[in-house]
């Protein structure tokens, strides 16, 4: 009984350790680029809302 106790507790251990894994490696492929490339976008939207603010003001 107790090398079965044992060899549950490996096997729910490594579980969670595999899908804590598999989490983090498809936020760093899936996720990240999306949150990168939006933040991107913000930031030229800004740049061109200003630029657009310049050049249509009076002199």
């Amino acid at each position: 009984m107790k090398k079965f106790c044992l060899g549950m507790l490996t096997g729910v251990v490594g579980t969670i350790a595999s899908l804590a894994g598999v989490a983090k490696v498809y936020h760093k492929i899936a996720i990240e680029p999306i949150e990168k490339e939006e933040a991107q976008f913000e930031a030229t939207e800004i740049r061109g809302a200003r630029k657009a603010g310049n050049s249509h003001t009076a002199r």
